[in-house]
């Protein structure tokens, strides 16, 4: 599989991640950010003021992307590779995804402390409602397994009852499967204790301070 490169205008958000948060950018190309905005209503009306110019200040296709808060923190490290080994457990748990528009019950989803954030697969995201607007680029990410195209979303996920809203990577890579409960939001909210002798994960939630 070809190696994806993280674009230009992307490695500039990580790169500056106070100063691209929350807000809208304009990238040229899909390589550079030629403007930045509050919102889209102000990122429209920028990009057309940009292709108006005479001559044009830039010359190129022109879209739209909202950076979410905490974008530093949205690297997915574990589209693993099936072990070998038959036996070998996995930390595998059931657990409700839910949104405005959907729920789905009972998914089996990795407990995986080495990722950063959380996982589902394209399917999932439209079985919940999620879509993709025509503003949306994809961004990419780096997994064991290769490369995977991804939509920033927040949906509540439940563990025994307990509803977190977490930052999720909706894939948009249609033959990945991998669903992935990772640390964003999801590790602040449980104690988590992984007994691998008994093949069990016990979920505990953090008391709030005010409790």
């Amino acid at each position: 599989m070809e190696k994806r490169r993280t674009q230009q205008w992307l490695q500039e958000i990580y790169r500056h991640p106070k100063r691209y948060e929350g807000k809208v950018v304009i990238i040229l190309n899909d390589t550079q950010i030629v403007g930045v905005a509050e919102d889209f209503t102000e990122a429209k009306r920028k990009r057309e003021q940009l292709a108006a110019s005479s001559p044009p200040i830039h010359d190129g296709k022109m879209t739209l992307f909202l950076v979410p808060r905490g974008v530093k923190q949205v690297r997915i490290r574990t589209l693993r590779l099936r072990s070998l080994r038959e036996d070998l457990w996995e930390p595998v748990y059931l657990v409700n995804l839910q949104t405005n528009h959907g729920e789905i019950q009972n998914c089996e989803m990795l407990i995986d402390s080495g990722a950063d954030i959380s996982l589902i697969p394209f399917h999932t995201g439209r079985s919940l409602g999620l879509s993709r607007s025509d503003e949306e680029i994809l961004s990419f990410a780096q997994g064991i397994g290769g490369g995977v195209s991804y939509l920033l979303r927040r949906i509540d996920i439940v563990i025994d009852g307990h509803p977190v809203s977490a930052m999720v990577a909706w894939c948009q890579d249609e033959d990945i499967e991998d669903m992935i409960v990772g640390r964003q939001d999801v590790f602040d909210a449980f104690h988590i204790e992984f007994r691998q002798s008994e093949r069990r994960i016990i979920f505990k939630p953090v008391e709030s301070k005010d409790g």
